[in-house]
């Protein structure tokens, strides 16, 4: 939220976001030997465990009884089935050690709590996120592992650090699920995740660097899933975890209750290209430590937080001739739909103004405003896939500007930008120390 102060309207924020993700085509220009982080992203630092030769299986019981035709199905890239009162995920083999983004989020916070100071704790902020993978393991068991990407080395030769590091990076195996079914003919493995769904966990609740306000421990018998729903490319879950405060000065407070939205989000094969920060340039960016770029040691490198804005392969042409083109995917932010109706066409106009910026890149219809659709089941807020400009009903006189990206190479996939109600109060405060001096009007 500092960095709010370096500009000027929330708006000019959010599109101060917006570009501070460079574009692709052009970018790649400039990048010299940047390679992904692929040192701790191999089959093997996922899977150090070897296949057991010889170990008694366990007796599995048919998938038909595990998934009777009476159970709600809903199809993803995991597909869910809700049988009676437990979720069960069916993964493909396709989708083992496939790389997941978890990003979880407040959906609702407790009445009449005091906010923390760090405002975290509102009704659309992020309370965690992370990378997991599915992969099989001895003893008829579905692992999850959380996958880290904070060092690197792309030297693959004999004795190159690609080929050493994972030893110093073994995945954490954040939780073991018994298989339930195999469906042999669809190539798939069943799991019940209802227990660790329900669970406080740093995959599906407050985590960090996220805080937990004076939380104490879940109480389990009022915590619960609320539902599941899947789209192609993403499973969204919301479930309600009550806590016990802790312990205060001033006296027993009494149990908080929230409700969590996590957004498990297929991170994309293709990778997109990364570029390198350059200090010079304000760019916020992820760092990892990078075992090839200094031969006596190691060095942090930096790759910027970007979208991947790329011309469609049939405008190629048109592009590098200079004509304006429209990108293969636009930047598309909505407007919160809990936004006071009167502020929504002048968040979209200010948002569309950032276009005859794009265009400068050679992109024209680059970044589109568009209010939130109303009557529409299958749009959510909550949905990683969607960008959103935020309104919170808040005192607070401040906006932010955090977005999700891709952990291995900077790509940003979505933005929640946050806009508070009192942030023109801070607004005109600014114009009147900054314009009285010509402005006898302000005075």
């Amino acid at each position: 939220m500092k960095n709010l102060k370096k500009i000027g309207l929330p708006v000019l924020y959010m599109a101060g976001l917006v570009m501070c993700c460079s574009l692709t085509a052009h970018a790649q220009k400039k990048t010299k030997n940047s390679k992904p982080p692929v040192g701790v992203d191999t089959a093997k630092a996922k899977s150090p465990v070897q296949p057991v030769a010889a170990r008694p299986a366990m007796t599995l019981k048919p998938y038909k009884e595990v998934i009777p035709a009476t159970a709600k199905t809903m199809k993803s890239f995991i597909t869910v089935h809700l049988v009676a009162d437990r979720y069960l995920f069916e993964i493909p083999d396709s989708m083992m050690k496939r790389d997941i983004l978890i990003v979880s989020r407040v959906d609702k916070s407790p009445a009449g709590v005091m906010k923390p100071s760090n405002d975290i704790g509102y009704a659309g902020d992020e309370a965690g996120r992370a990378v997991i993978a599915f992969e099989k393991i001895p003893g008829d068991k579905i692992a999850l592992r959380s996958l880290v990407f904070d060092q690197f080395s792309n030297d693959t030769t004999q004795n190159g650090m690609s080929r050493t590091l994972p030893g110093s990076n073994y995945q954490t195996i954040l939780g073991t699920f018994p298989i339930k079914a195999v469906h042999k003919e669809a190539k798939s493995t069943v799991i019940d995740v209802t227990d660790f769904i329900n669970g406080d966990n740093s995959v599906v609740s407050f985590s960090i660097p996220f805080p937990r306000n004076n939380l104490g421990g879940l109480i389990p018998d009022r915590s619960y899933i609320d539902n599941i729903h899947a789209f192609p490319n993403n499973i969204e879950i919301k479930s309600v975890k009550t806590y016990f405060p802790k312990p205060s000065p001033a006296g027993t407070l009494p149990p908080l209750s929230y409700v969590f939205n996590n957004s498990l989000v297929l991170l994309p094969n293709d990778l997109m290209k990364p570029r390198f920060a350059d200090p010079r340039i304000g760019f916020f960016s992820n760092a990892y430590v990078d075992f090839d770029a200094n031969p006596h040691g190691v060095t942090t490198t930096k790759y910027i937080l970007r979208w991947r804005m790329e011309p469609r392969p049939e405008d190629m042409g048109k592009y590098k001739r200079g004509e304006l083109v429209e990108p293969q995917k636009p930047i598309v932010i909505y407007i919160d739909p809990t936004t006071p109706r009167k502020w929504v066409p002048y968040l979209i106009q200010g948002i569309n103004d950032w276009q005859v910026t794009f265009e400068k890149a050679g992109f024209k219809n680059a970044i589109i405003g568009k209010a939130a659709p109303v009557n529409d089941t299958t749009w959510s807020l909550d949905d990683a896939r969607h960008s959103v400009l935020v309104y919170k009903p808040s005192t607070v006189a401040n906006a932010s500007g955090p977005n999700v990206n891709d952990p291995r190479t900077g790509e940003i996939l979505e933005t929640h930008i946050n806009w508070y109600h009192s942030v023109m109060t801070l607004v005109q405060n600014w114009y009147t120390i900054q314009a009285a001096a010509i402005r006898p009007a302000c005075a």
